[in-house]
């Protein structure tokens, strides 16, 4: 089987031959690229793909590259959570606006004029965040500071266009080939005002907000609602197999009232209408789970990408096994830290990983990946232990040794 069949067998509750493993290396790639501190056996220029297929396995292609923008346009909207990235399946296009750009080392300051009045916000990305393989900008300013500014948010949503750019999207499925499922890209975040929450505000001042204007937040989701419609309508009718939408859940962020109230809704939503079109639901679920495991379940997603166990966080994988109930696929269980020779000997990863394994029997809905990524200083040769280890264990269904 290629690593694709493996990958959409395992999220399908199917038997593969052999346990799915996709690393996720593209912010260590970038940390290591630029100086050149890749493995000595690379050369200069080599690429990430080919890297992967070095390692052996699938390629991870659920999170783009933010930074390889074909124009200014592709990124310059990050402040209002909107991307038009290579590989994407639609465009975002903003009407009634008139949009203000200004770049001065580091910052981008953008402003929104409407007939409602103009918002600004600034987007920061410093050579330190480049040396560190950072992937996206900062909002170092966000696009909500008063009151008024609300209803201004509101207005561009009311009124932005999401068309279809499927041969984009197309181009993206074509270079992955049979190497890993290249996931349709809907967003980051879930609803409304989950966006709200991570796009147009601080999330300290969020909460702030949701205790002082609780009806301004509440009309900006209405504001928010088209907007939705349009884009769960286009990523329905896409001609990708899995779709993203929806990351960074966190039971003290995304605490479970909220995540029930303000994400859930929406993730069912858009899996009612990608199921009966034969299309999986990702997420990326890379923070503490543990109090969200049962709603996670009930969510509608597929996938649950980056599922991070200990030591990094407080679950095991067999609970985050029983909490799924066979109704959501794990991609993840390798904690980042098991990568890295400061926090586990070679002994000690030896023995996580065989841990881990049992844990994983007989193997059903799970696809072996980094959690979240690999560090910019992992010791590259334990990605390719794990390229033997599941050669030697990850025959489905998996039967450990005793």
């Amino acid at each position: 089987m290629t690593p694709k069949e493996r990958m959409l067998k395992a999220a399908r509750g199917e038997w593969a031959d052999f346990l799915p493993w996709a690393p996720r290396i593209d912010l260590w790639y970038n940390a290591n690229s630029l100086p050149g501190t890749l493995p000595a056996k690379y050369r200069r220029g080599v690429t990430l793909d080919e890297i992967a297929d070095d390692i052996g396995g699938g390629y991870h292609k659920i999170v783009p590259d933010f930074l390889n923008a074909r124009s200014p346009e592709d990124t310059i909207d990050r402040g209002l959570g909107i991307f038009r990235l290579k590989g994407m399946p639609y465009r975002a296009e903003l009407a009634g606006v008139e949009r203000e750009v200004k770049k001065e080392g580091n910052t981008t300051f953008v402003t929104y004029h409407t007939p409602l009045g103009s918002i600004s916000c600034e987007i920061l990305y410093t050579e330190e965040m480049r040396r560190a393989g950072v992937s996206i900008t900062w909002i170092s300013e966000h696009v909500i500071k008063d009151p008024k500014d609300y209803k201004i948010v509101g207005y561009i949503f009311k009124n932005i266009k999401v068309i279809p750019d499927y041969e984009n999207y197309l181009e993206f499925q074509r270079q992955v080939g049979d190497k890993g499922f290249a996931a349709a890209r809907g967003l980051a975040a879930a609803g409304p005002m989950h966006q709200i929450m991570r796009d147009f505000l601080d999330a300290t001042q969020f909460y702030l907000e949701m205790y002082d204007h609780p009806q301004e937040m509440r009309r900006l989701c209405e504001d928010l609602e088209p907007y939705y419609d349009q884009l769960f309508r286009v990523l329905a009718n896409s001609p990708a197999e899995v779709v993203f939408h929806g990351s960074n859940f966190d039971e003290m962020i995304t605490y479970p009232p909220f995540f029930r109230d303000y994400i859930m809704p929406y993730l069912q939503r858009l899996a009612d209408m990608l199921h009966p079109r034969g299309k999986l639901l990702i997420c990326h679920c890379d923070g503490e789970n543990k109090g969200l495991l049962e709603l996670i379940a009930e969510s509608g997603m597929d996938i649950a990408e980056a599922i991070c166990p200990q030591p990094m966080t407080k679950v095991t994988i067999s609970e985050v096994k029983k909490a799924f109930k066979g109704k959501v696929t794990i991609f993840g269980g390798v904690p980042s830290v098991a990568l890295l020779e400061q926090s586990m000997s070679d002994e000690q990863f030896e023995r996580f990983m065989e841990n881990l394994f049992r844990e994983i029997v007989p193997g059903d809905r799970f696809i072996l990946g980094i959690s979240d990524t690999t560090p910019p200083d992992a010791k590259f040769e334990r990605l390719s232990r794990i390229t033997e280890i599941v050669q030697e264990w990850g025959k489905l269904p998996m039967k450990m040794p005793r």
